[in-house]
């Protein structure tokens, strides 16, 4: 999306529109709740009781506790990068070694097909000299 001067002066309003409401003390977003039975509605129902769903605290610990939330996203986030990159330094080296072992299990194998081959070979050449009657040496 590209973002106009209509865009901003929009976001602009919207902000001054929320901090006023803010300023306000939060009485724009008040509403009724009523507890009815073991369920809560915006409506009032008979035998429902009004609850009280301000929030107590004071703009300071409002504040103090955004401020720890915030900080605790940021470790939660420096967390999950450091994980992260322990999980794809682990799967490099998971990599390494599998492919280590792979050259090791071809060149076993590569070295047993020549010790083969040589057997044959050997064995073959006896056969030749018992055919011709020439003595194994």
């Amino acid at each position: 999306m590209i973002i106009t001067g209509f865009h901003l002066a929009r976001m602009a309003l919207l902000l001054l529109l929320f901090a006023w409401m803010l300023q306000q003390g939060g009485a724009a977003f008040a509403q009724s709740v009523y507890r009815c039975g073991s369920t809560y509605s915006h409506a009032p129902c008979p035998q429902g009781k009004p609850v009280d769903v301000a929030d107590p605290r004071e703009p300071a610990q409002v504040e103090q506790a955004r401020a720890q939330t915030a900080r605790d996203q940021r470790l939660a986030d420096q967390l999950h990068r450091e994980n992260a990159e322990r999980e794809a330094a682990r799967r490099k080296a998971l990599k390494q070694e599998a492919l280590q072992a792979r050259k090791h299990a071809l060149a076993q194998h590569r070295a047993w097909l020549r010790q083969e081959r040589a057997r044959k070979a050997a064995r073959k050449h006896d056969t030749r000299k018992a055919v011709s009657g020439i003595p194994a040496s």
